[in-house]
């Protein structure tokens, strides 16, 4: 359980961090001349938390197939996309097409930047990890 912890905990930091991009762009397309104050700061902290949630409901210990992966991805990205749909316009969809659009597209790019981002991350963790194998093997040899 404490390795599935942190690894939440990076994705919830690589979440927040691509929201707040994504929170830029489509507030600078969409409501360039819009003015805030400090609490829109709490916004990408909340919807990076609400993405990691689906991880935490659909986690196993089982070895899974990549098809496995794939489905449980895709189930992952869907719930995401309800719940930041449902939290940023709550119920006002059909009156903010446009902009739903665009939250919708920037979950979907944010949801494979993480991927993309932790796949990076593991490949790297990886290739250390098979150096000090190696290095190991032979230290012995």
């Amino acid at each position: 359980m404490k390795e599935r912890l942190r690894e939440t905990a990076k994705n919830f930091f690589i979440s927040t961090v691509l929201i707040i991009a994504a929170m830029y762009v489509t507030g600078s397309l969409f409501a360039p001349d819009q003015t805030f104050g400090y609490e829109v700061m709490i916004y990408p902290l909340i919807y990076g938390f609400l993405a990691c949630i689906p991880s935490f409901v659909m986690y196993t210990n089982k070895e899974l197939s990549v098809r496995q992966v794939l489905i449980r991805n895709i189930i992952q990205l869907i719930i995401i996309l309800a719940i930041v749909e449902a939290m940023v316009f709550r119920g006002h969809i059909s009156e903010f097409t446009p902009q739903a659009v665009a939250v919708a597209v920037s979950v979907v790019v944010i949801y494979f930047g993480v991927l993309l981002i932790r796949y990076k991350m593991d490949q790297k963790t990886a290739q250390e990890m098979t150096d000090q194998l190696k290095a190991f093997q032979n230290k012995t040899n």
